[in-house]
């Protein structure tokens, strides 16, 4: 799935289209909460894909707000900030083999004989927080689209 952002009048081609996979959108999104609470409703839902948006000048207010950040610095400490944390996140059990390492006969979940494929049997496999990635260059590209985009709607 994914987040695909129209812009509303766009004065460009950049302006027409940003996407991202859930997977990146999710943490882009609360990284624009977190540093627009006065621009973005506190009950959005920029993180569906049900068509909410921002109006032109919202979707400016936002740039402006983005493009600040980018240039002092806080950007970067908050993706150092999150890998920091997206790395002491604790392993969690294999739910396909139930930290055995081996697996059962497919349709069948759980301990069997089988090498488990979902954690190379090792019993344990990476925090599922893990799949949402987070950059610099992410927030820099949705920047230039709010710029030119002339408000946007999710979809």
């Amino acid at each position: 799935m994914g987040m695909d952002v129209f812009g509303r009048s766009p004065i460009s081609e950049r302006g027409q289209y940003f996407r991202n996979n859930v997977w990146w959108w999710r943490p882009l999104w609360a990284y624009c909460e977190s540093i627009a609470p006065d621009i973005i409703p506190l009950n959005n839902l920029g993180h569906s894909n049900d068509g909410w948006g921002l109006g032109s000048r919202g979707a400016r207010k936002l740039a402006d707000r983005l493009a600040a950040a980018l240039a002092s610095g806080e950007t970067e400490q908050y993706a150092q900030s999150y890998a920091a944390y997206l790395e002491a996140l604790p392993e969690e059990p294999c739910t396909i083999c139930g930290g055995a390492g081996r697996r059962a006969e497919p349709p069948h979940t759980g301990p069997g004989p089988l090498l488990c494929n979902g954690c190379n049997g090792a019993g344990r496999r990476p925090n599922f927080e893990t799949n949402y990635p987070f950059s610099v260059e992410n927030v820099r590209e949705f920047e230039a689209f709010l710029r030119e985009c002339g408000g946007f709607n999710i979809y």
